[in-house]
């Protein structure tokens, strides 16, 4: 049952982890795609997608949060407890960026996407160029997540 469990909450690791961060990097390409398009079809395919994507990042989010998390239990190393520890430390700074991205992207969703959607011109325009820099700057800390998760199998040797 351990086994399954390992297989699972891994499957689930990779799965989130294609549905986050290869989410934001199809939205750095398209958002790139469409600023170099005369004619602004492009942006507004954007804008009626971007809800969607919203809920994607959204899923990706909960499913490497949950599977991590599953992973941790499953391995018995409560990460906060050994802060002393290296992998305590690391296991920190994830859960951190996890509360920077997550609040970065209720931003991005309450308080941008709203504006994109239902405004036009100079208003608009300042709201799509918000939304493109913090999913660029999401974008880092996914990666910056990514590398230190990476780093964490190593920090037990």
């Amino acid at each position: 049952m351990r086994h399954a469990l390992d297989y699972l909450s891994t499957l689930l690791h990779l799965i989130g982890m294609l549905v986050f961060v290869g989410g934001h990097i199809w939205f750095g390409i398209l958002a790139a795609l469409a600023e170099r398009e005369p004619q602004p079809a492009g942006e507004r395919f954007l804008t009626a997608a971007l809800p969607v994507l919203a809920n994607g990042f959204g899923l990706g989010v909960l499913l490497l949060f949950g599977s991590g998390l599953l992973k941790l239990l499953m391995w018995g190393e409560p990460g906060l407890i050994f802060l002393p520890d290296l992998y305590g430390w690391i296991f920190f700074s994830k859960l951190v960026l996890y509360i920077v991205i997550v609040g970065n992207g209720l931003l991005i969703e309450r308080r941008y996407l709203p504006r994109v959607t239902n405004l036009d011109g100079d208003e608009m325009n300042a709201a799509w160029a918000q939304i493109k820099s913090r999913a660029r700057f999401n974008l880092v800390l996914v990666l910056v997540v990514v590398a230190l998760g990476e780093t964490m199998r190593f920090s037990k040797l």
